[in-house]
Parts: structure tokens; sequence; C-alpha cells
């Protein structure tokens, strides 16, 4: 593991990030969204509806699964319940929910810094908005099952051989790492990238996606608010930084 590389990838995204609200206030990247009005409605029905049936299914069937397993089983239904928690939804602590409601939000401002960057007008259709919001459905879950894993391997692995702090310590930079992915993945999906591959570029960029995604669970702890700050600062952040980074796209390839 090349712990220079990360530490670089670090150190240039936390500049980004920092530097990130003049950014934004700078271009004024905010003009223009509230003209999308119907992907606006399309995407809150589609983010409100599906992921709502699928996670609670999910939680089902984990829970369900687990509830047999003696070491760890209420660790792991814990787990479970408080990664699907629509009550806490907009207190930050359904991340992945929450992400999926931000989408669009997510997508504009990406789409914003990459034209600003590059030059380059994007034009999204309406088709590709939605199928942007069916892609980070479908990575989200996928995410929140790998970090539902790690998390319960964690808890079982700290309880028998270390202290119990590193615990969230270690769940907490490991959520981080996920939700930053989505971000790096929302890049790469302007320029049609399979999830396969841009899993390939994450762990390339894991320094970054490590900061990056410690920022955004921290602004989740703020009520509404917090998502909205993730949906601009790290969205643009992200962007800018993928941007010029040694897997940058053409701005001209963006949706072609």
């Amino acid at each position: 593991m090349d712990y220079n590389k990360y530490s670089r990838q670090s150190y240039n995204i936390g500049s980004k990030l920092i530097n990130t609200t003049g950014f934004i206030v700078k271009n004024r990247l905010w003009v223009g969204f509230f003209q999308h009005r119907l992907v606006m409605i399309l995407s809150v029905i589609i983010a409100l509806v599906i992921p709502y049936s699928i996670f609670n299914y999910l939680n089902s069937k984990v829970s369900s699964a687990l509830s047999g397993i003696t070491t760890g089983s209420n660790i792991a239904t814990s787990v479970a319940n408080n990664s699907t928690s629509i009550e806490s939804i907009f207190e930050g602590g359904n991340k992945y929910l929450v992400l999926i409601l931000i989408q669009m939000l997510v997508v504009y401002f990406s789409n914003k810094t990459i034209e600003h960057l590059s030059g380059v007008t994007i034009h999204m259709s309406v088709k590709e908005m939605i199928m942007s919001q069916v892609r980070v459905i479908n990575v989200s879950i996928r995410n929140w099952i790998y970090e539902l894993i790690i998390g319960i391997i964690i808890s079982v692995a700290i309880g028998i051989f270390g202290p119990e702090w590193m615990t969230d310590v270690l769940k907490f930079l490991v959520g981080s790492y996920f939700v930053r992915f989505l971000f790096i993945d929302n890049y790469n999906f302007a320029f049609d990238l399979s999830i396969k591959e841009s899993t390939a570029i994450v762990r390339k960029h894991a320094g970054a996606a490590l900061l990056v995604g410690m920022v955004a669970k921290i602004l989740f702890i703020i009520p509404v608010l917090g998502a909205l700050f993730v949906s601009f600062i790290c969205s643009v952040a992200t962007t800018w930084y993928m941007h010029t980074s040694n897997d940058a796209h053409d701005g001209k390839e963006a949706f072609v």
C-alpha cells in the first residue's frame, strides 16, 4: 500500500474542500437548477418509493438471517436496524437514503463543476438523469450491504481481540470510504463508466475517498441542512478533484 500516494490524495482533496465554497459562489453554480422541475419531481418520487421499499425488504431479510447467530447477533441486528432507520433520515442516521434523495443536487453541481473546469456545456437528458438516480440506488444498496458485512466482522473481531473503542473508529473509516464512493462514481457515470470500472478508480483514489467521506459523515450530523451541505460541498470538491486527476476525462465526453 502506497501511503505517500494516499497522503498526497488527502492533501489534494483537503485543499479543494477548503476552497469549494468560494468556487461555488464565484462561479454561481446554483444558477439554472430550478429550471429542471420535471426531473426534480420524478427524482423525488423515485428516491422516496424505490429505496424505501428495497431497504426495508433487505432489512427484514438480513435481520431474519442473523437472528439465529448467537455470537454477535445483537450487534448485527442493531447495525441493520440503524442502517435503515427511516425516522432518522433527515438527521443523518440513514446516509444512503439521504444520498439517494439528494442525488439530483449532486448530479447538477457535479455537471456544473465539469462545465466550468472544461469550458464545455453539458447536455444531460431526462432519461440520463433518471438513469443516474437508478445508478445511485444500485450503488447505495451495494455499499450498504458491504458496509453492513464489514461492520459485523469488525464488531466480532474487536470484541475478541481488541479494545472496544476501535470498533467505532474502524466503522467510521469504513463508512467514510463507502460514502465517498458515491461521489466518485457520480463523476465516472457522467463518462459512461460501469460500476466495476468505477470501483477500480475509487480504489486508486482511496486517500481522497476516505477524507471527503469523513467530511460528508460529519456534515450529515447537522439535521436537514447537513444533507444540503454534502450535496454542494462534497460533490463539487470531488468533481474538482477527479477532473484534475490522472483519471480525468475530456468534458466533451460527458453524456455523449
